[in-house]
């Protein structure tokens, strides 16, 4: 995300995201550097999915992740690294 993009507004989006199976979204690292655009930084991600009902498949976890970076991508402009 662009540098002025706090990490909190990025965990806001995704918490806004209506997603009912995600419980929690835990920030456990900004990096800026190699790899990483100028003027801009990377923020890494923990969400915890949960179905109270029955295990998630994968097929349903990365439907709810492919959700989740649209979003991201449309209202903050965020792209997930290489």
């Amino acid at each position: 995300v662009k540098e002025e993009i706090t990490a909190d507004a990025v965990s806001l989006c995704i918490q806004g995201s209506g997603e009912p199976m995600l419980q929690n979204v835990v920030i456990f690292d900004i990096y800026r550097g190699k790899g990483v655009e100028e003027g801009s930084k990377s923020v890494a991600l923990s969400l915890h999915l949960q179905n109270d009902l029955q295990t998630l498949t994968d097929a349903e976890i990365d439907a709810i992740v492919s959700r989740i970076l649209a979003r991201l991508t449309n209202q903050i402009h965020a792209k997930l690294r290489d």
